[in-house]
């Protein structure tokens, strides 16, 4: 071989060494797109639970009656029953009035009101008219109605306002001389003493049977971070309670309800479990908002993790046979791919880093090298499919090495097949994330009490990039209670 023959040879070799060098250089011509590393915020949702205290009327009821005295006496002088009387009102009315009531019962009425019902019967002496009626006491029955309407303080202290009033059965009444005298009057000072004692044994006897520490505990043990989907991801939702609102006392079924509504933040975590807020101290009790309580709303995040996109675009492209290019200027190219690389980038974009070598029907060039593109991900409205727009290449063609790299990665026939791969319909992922919130919040034990809720409807929203994987919030609003359960204790109390 001569030498010239040598020198050229080396020549073509360095020339198609450096080619080499030149395509698979991926910092020159074809910058990878910056990496977003900040994870997606799904808002946080404004959300309200009921949390009805229950305690049962019977227990209200024995409370009362052991409280409140069986009987009442008043020894004031009723001149009043005797006034305009004839004879008898220049002789003078004292009387003795004793009463003794009979069990104590409690019913519904409107709202923030209860009724009690308390039968009594009694005698009355008339002490200066004995000697013109006789000694024998006056018989007397009555029926006692009292509506007790019922608030809270601004230390949540139950409180009462109690209004009476009675219908005779047997009316006190004697005859003298020929004429009825009523001593109904006397009934009245023993009336007031008996509002008196409900008036104070009302709240008591609530507040026994729902004591303002079980308010201070429910608030406590609303701020709660309870898992929504176990793994793939993991998905947690946070509550924080903002405000307890009190709205009536209320009898339905043999229970006396508390009603209250507590406004919490609902905020929802994909990953790692995020630290419960710090419990803040009971508040007063603020007032319900003017439009009512808003429903109880929380994000349930449906989640695409990137390395599952990468392997759906690897399978696509593997499927490309070669040859499969025409490209202008070069012919038939064989394109052979091998790794797919996805990552979140700027603008809400997907950075799609194609790993191929390309081969000519020459065989003169065989570069190998990774072309970026960009594209924008969306969820078509009216559905849950996943799709693609604004399919980018960008990068400028420093050698034709690198210049058949890009036009592989321009063709059509690769960008459809990015597009098909990366369309997904997430129908069923929708599905099954509301289906499992709701079971894994239907019955849900903080403590004392058990978290219920129902999912009425869902909104999609935006479909979000971030640093590990597509999002998209799905906003489930429906209704939730926080009900007192002290008794079945099934398994143990989440952890904070």
């Amino acid at each position: 071989m001569s030498l010239r023959t040598t020198l050229l040879a080396v020549v073509v070799a360095c020339v198609v060494l450096l080619l080499v060098v030149v395509a698979g250089n991926r910092g020159v011509s074809n910058l990878e797109p910056p990496r977003l590393t900040t994870s997606v915020v799904i808002p946080a949702r404004s959300s309200s639970i009921a949390v009805p205290i229950t305690a049962r009327v019977a227990d209200l009821e024995r409370l009362l009656n052991d409280r409140i005295p069986t009987t009442f006496t008043s020894t004031q002088a009723q001149q009043a029953a005797c006034a305009n009387a004839g004879f008898a009102g220049r002789i003078g009315c004292q009387f003795t009035g004793t009463i003794t009531r009979g069990a104590i019962t409690v019913s519904g009425g409107d709202a923030d009101t209860l009724r009690l019902s308390i039968p009594v019967s009694g005698t009355v002496d008339a002490n200066e008219m004995a000697r013109f009626v006789g000694r024998a006491p006056i018989s007397a029955a009555a029926v006692i109605d009292a509506v007790v309407r019922i608030g809270v303080t601004g230390d949540w202290h139950p409180d009462a306002a109690v209004a009476i009033s009675y219908r005779w059965v047997v009316a006190p009444s004697f005859d003298v001389f020929g004429r009825r005298i009523s001593a109904a009057a006397v009934a009245d000072p023993i009336i007031s003493g008996l509002i008196t004692r409900l008036e104070a044994a009302v709240p008591e006897c609530i507040e026994m049977l729902q004591p303002r520490q079980r308010l201070t505990t429910a608030w406590g043990q609303g701020f709660i971070v309870v898992p929504v989907n176990a793994a793939n991801p993991a998905v947690w939702l946070r509550i924080t309670p903002q405000a307890l609102h009190f709205s009536n006392y209320s009898v339905t079924d043999n229970l006396l309800t508390l009603g209250l509504g507590m406004t919490a933040v609902t905020e929802t975590f994909v990953g790692a479990r995020p630290a419960a807020a710090a419990v803040t101290p009971l508040p007063p009790p603020a007032p319900i908002p003017p439009g009512g309580y808003s429903a109880f709303r929380a994000n349930v995040p449906i989640v695409a993790d990137y390395s599952g996109l990468e392997q759906l675009v690897t399978a696509a492209l593997k499927q490309v046979k070669s040859p499969s290019f025409a490209l202008r200027g070069i012919g038939s190219v064989a394109a052979e791919f091998d790794t797919v690389r996805i990552h979140a980038t700027d603008g809400g974009r997907l950075a799609i880093g194609l790993t191929l070598s390309a081969t000519t029907q020459r065989q003169w060039l065989r570069p190998r090298g990774t072309v970026w593109l960009t594209a924008l991900p969306y969820i078509v409205p009216g559905t849950q499919r996943l799709e693609i727009r604004d399919v980018r290449v960008g990068g400028t063609p420093d050698s034709a090495s690198f210049r058949l790299l890009l036009a592989v990665a321009q063709s059509r026939l690769v960008r459809d097949q990015i597009g098909r791969a990366m369309t997904q319909d997430f129908a069923r992922q929708y599905a099954k994330a509301l289906a499992t919130a709701e079971t894994t919040l239907a019955n849900r034990r903080l403590g004392d009490f058990v978290l219920s809720v129902t999912i009425d409807t869902a909104t999609i929203g935006t479909l979000q990039a971030g640093a590990t994987a597509l999002t998209l919030p799905v906003t489930a609003v429906g209704t939730a209670r926080l009900r007192l359960d002290p008794v079945a204790r099934a398994g143990p109390m989440p952890s904070r």
